[in-house]
C-alpha cells in the first residue's frame, strides 16, 4: 500500500524506517517510548505536537481531531499563532480533504491549492505546509506541518510525520482503551455505592415488619388487626425493593452501554397501564390524574424502561405538584411521539433546567424531599437511548 501526495508515491512508514538517518530514527523511538505509558489524549499531543516540529524542522505544527463531518484543532506549537480551539467543516479544509481521502497532502503554495482555505490562512505566517492522516484506516486526526516561507516537503519530512502519525494512532487507541477501562471501574463503584444506598431502606423496614410479624404469631391468638397492618407494610417494602432492584438493573444495563431488546407494543396501553398502577398514591394524597392518550400507537421501544420513565415523571408530579393535579398528554409530533407530563406546584428555576438531569442534582433542598437525585437523570438516559430528547419547561412557582 502507498500513499499518493503532490511530490508522487510516499512509502508507509515500515517499508521506509530502514531508510531513516540514525538521529531521525532514534528521535523517532524516543518519541514511541515517551508516547507508550500515557493514558490520557492532552499527553499523547503534547509529546507529539514538539516531535512533530523537531523531526520536520517546520515553524509549525497543528494536532487536529475528527469530530464526525467536523475538525478541531485541539493543539498547535508554532512561531505564531493559528487555529487552535477552532472547529471547521471537514469539506472546507484541508485538514478534512486528509482525513476523508486517508493520504497526505503537501503544497508548497497554499494559494495555489483550491482545497486550502485561503481566508483561514491570510492572518497566519504559513506559506506552505505538510499533512498526514493519523491512522489511514478511518482517520482519527491529522497532524499538519506548516513553514513560513515557500517550501517543499521532502520525502524524508513526510515519512518522518508519517511515522510518528502511526505512533500517535496506536498512544490515541491505547489512551481511550484505558479511558474506558477507568469509567468503567468508576460506574461499577458507583453502581455498587448506589445499589447499597438505595435498597438499605425497604431491606431495613420490611426486616423490622418481618420481626414485629414473629412477635405476634409467638401469640395465640394473634392480633389480627396488628397482623394485617404489618403483612401490609411488609408486603409494601417487598415490592418497592423489587421496583428499585428492576430499576437499578436498568440503570446498569445503560451505563454498562448493553444492546437494547426492544419489543413493540402499545404506548397508549402501557401509559394509561402506569396511571391505573398509581391512581392509589395520587387518590392517597387527594391529586386528580388526567391522562390523555391517542388511539393505539405502537412503537418499538423497551417496554420496561418506558414504563420506568412514564412512572418516574408521574411520581415527580406528584412530590413536587404540591397538590395541583397532573396531567400526561401523548400526541404524534411529526415523526415522533411527544409525551408531556405536566403539574401546577414548586416549578423549576430555568437557571436549573440543565442541572437537574445530572447524577446526584436536584432543584430542591435534600431536607424537603426525599430522593438521591437520580429519577431525571435515568429518564433522559433511556429517553436519549431511544433517539429521543427529555427537556423541562418551568418556572418558580409554575409547575
Amino acid at each position: 500500500m502507498r500513499y499518493w501526495s503532490a511530490m508522487g508515491e510516499v512509502e508507509p512508514a515500515w517499508f521506509v524506517g530502514a531508510r531513516l538517518a540514525a538521529d531521525d530514527a532514534s528521535r523517532l523511538i524516543e518519541t514511541i517510548r515517551d508516547l507508550s505509558p500515557l493514558t490520557n489524549l492532552d499527553g499523547v499531543m503534547a509529546i507529539v505536537r514538539k516531535a512533530a516540529r523537531e523531526l520536520s524542522g517546520a515553524d509549525g505544527v497543528t494536532f487536529v481531531l475528527r469530530e464526525g463531518d467536523a475538525v478541531y484543532y485541539a493543539e498547535e506549537n508554532a512561531i505564531g499563532p493559528l487555529w487552535k480551539g477552532r472547529r471547521f467543516p471537514a469539506k472546507a479544509c484541508i485538514s478534512g480533504w486528509v482525513m476523508m481521502h486517508a493520504r497526505p497532502a503537501i503544497i508548497e503554495d497554499i494559494y495555489e491549492d483550491a482545497r486550502v482555505p485561503h481566508d483561514a490562512y491570510h492572518p497566519t505566517f504559513v506559506k506552505s505546509l505538510a499533512m498526514v492522516p493519523i491512522r489511514t484506516k478511518d482517520p482519527l486526526g491529522a497532524i499538519g506541518a506548516y513553514w513560513a516561507t515557500p517550501h517543499k516537503a521532502t520525502e524524508r519530512e513526510v515519512t518522518l510525520l508519517t511515522c510518528l502519525a502511526g505512533a500517535t494512532a496506536v498512544a490515541m487507541q491505547n489512551a481511550e482503551a484505558y479511558q474506558k477501562s477507568v469509567q468503567a471501574t468508576r460506574i461499577r463503584d458507583e453502581f455498587i455505592s448506589l445499589a447499597s444506598h438505595e435498597l438499605k431502606t425497604p431491606l431495613t423496614s420490611l426486616h423490622l415488619r418481618l420481626q414485629r410479624l414473629q412477635r405476634l404469631l409467638e401469640h395465640s391468638p394473634p392480633d389480627e388487626a396488628a397482623l394485617g397492618s404489618n403483612l401490609a407494610a411488609a408486603l409494601g417494602s417487598s415490592s418497592k425493593l423489587a421496583a428499585l432492584v428492576d430499576s437499578l438493573l436498568s440503570v446498569s444495563q445503560l451505563l454498562e452501554g448493553r444492546p437494547m431488546a426492544t419489543t413493540t407494543f402499545d404506548l397508549s396501553e402501557l401509559t394509561r397501564s402506569v396511571a391505573d398502577r398509581l391512581s392509589p398514591q395520587f387518590a392517597a394524597k387527594g391529586v386528580a390524574l388526567e391522562v390523555s392518550t391517542p388511539g393505539p400507537l405502537e412503537g418499538s421501544w423497551v417496554y420496561d424502561q418506558i414504563d420506568i420513565v412514564i412512572t418516574n415523571l408521574l411520581m415527580n408530579a406528584l412530590k413536587y405538584g404540591e397538590g395541583t393535579p397532573v396531567s400526561i398528554r401523548i400526541d404524534e409530533h411529526e415523526t415522533a411521539v411527544r409525551v408531556a407530563v405536566k403539574d401546577s406546584g414548586i416549578g423549576v428555576d430555568p437557571i436549573d433546567h440543565e442541572r437537574i438531569f445530572h447524577r446526584y442534582e436536584r432543584a430542591v433542598r435534600p431536607s424537603s424531599y426525599q430522593g438521591m437525585g437520580l429519577g431525571l437523570w435515568h429518564c433522559r438516559e433511556i429517553v436519549s437511548a431511544h433517539g429521543g430528547r427529555l427537556d423541562v419547561h418551568s418556572a418558580v412557582g409554575s409547575g
